[in-house]
């Protein structure tokens, strides 16, 4: 018998003024959310997903960790499309999806049906304290949420304490645009369609105006790339999604030999 989703779940803590800013912030649009996804990028959204997910590499976790059931964190998991896109690929998985925003846990908690409400544990979290066990995890998945923090550096350590030796970190993003193309791509975007669609979407044009002031507040990919050595990943890897529009960023939790 399935899990029951809950329906009213608590109220994460935030570290700062920012990031009671943006919860309440996501709070707000969660009705709209997904719509707005689908109608800014006509679908695309959906294949960059599935893509980044990927890059987990969770088929081979009997041999690396020793277990069949690997266990994930979709941290900012929002509405929980990343979520079920795991589970949908690593049918073997149990998935923590974590996000600060209880509204947009909430707004997802219809899609945890069958399967995904067994394999499925929405938990409001903020991603710079981690409520999870060091060393407890074998993958963990970012999508469109590490440029929302507020210390991006606190926020990759505990990345780096909550995986386990050898295990996936792989980052879906909107970084700030490193060549010509992808700036004028994201200033057309963020000037024009992001606001509209999203306020059709959602009713909220102040949420749409700072979703592309924060891709370019955050750093370049290959900053972060060098923010996750510093933490203690290797085999750090990035991959342009749609003429650099969006990146996947995947890295590998350093074993104690690595380091």
């Amino acid at each position: 018998m399935s899990a029951q989703p809950s329906t009213s779940l608590p109220v994460a803590p935030t570290r700062d003024e920012h990031g009671a800013t943006v919860q309440q912030m996501f709070d707000r649009i969660a009705p709209g959310y997904d719509r707005a996804n689908r109608w800014m990028s006509l679908w695309t959204d959906v294949r960059w997903r599935r893509r980044a997910v990927e890059q987990l590499q969770l088929d081979d976790a009997p041999a690396r960790h020793g277990i069949e059931e690997p266990r994930v964190l979709d941290l900012c998991a929002g509405t929980m499309d990343s979520s079920l896109a795991i589970l949908e690929r690593f049918p073997r998985s149990r998935i923590v999806a974590g996000d600060f925003s209880s509204k947009m846990l909430e707004a997802g908690s219809s899609k945890l049906v069958g399967e995904a409400g067994e394999r499925i544990e929405p938990r409001t979290m903020d991603a710079h304290q981690l409520p999870l066990e060091d060393r407890s995890l074998h993958g963990l998945f970012c999508a469109f949420g590490v440029r929302n923090v507020s210390d991006l550096a606190v926020a990759t350590a505990e990345q780096a304490r909550v995986l386990a030796p050898g295990g996936r970190l792989v980052v879906l993003e909107f970084f700030r645009p490193a060549n010509a193309i992808a700036r004028v791509m994201h200033s057309i975007l963020g000037a024009t369609i992001l606001p509209g669609v999203g306020w059709l979407a959602t009713g909220d044009l102040t949420a749409y105006r700072y979703l592309p002031k924060s891709i370019h507040g955050f750093d370049d990919v290959g900053t972060y790339g060098e923010v996750l050595r510093e933490h203690g990943f290797v085999d750090v890897q990035a991959k342009a999604l749609t003429m650099g529009l969006a990146w996947v960023v995947s890295a590998t939790r350093a074993k104690e030999s690595d380091a």
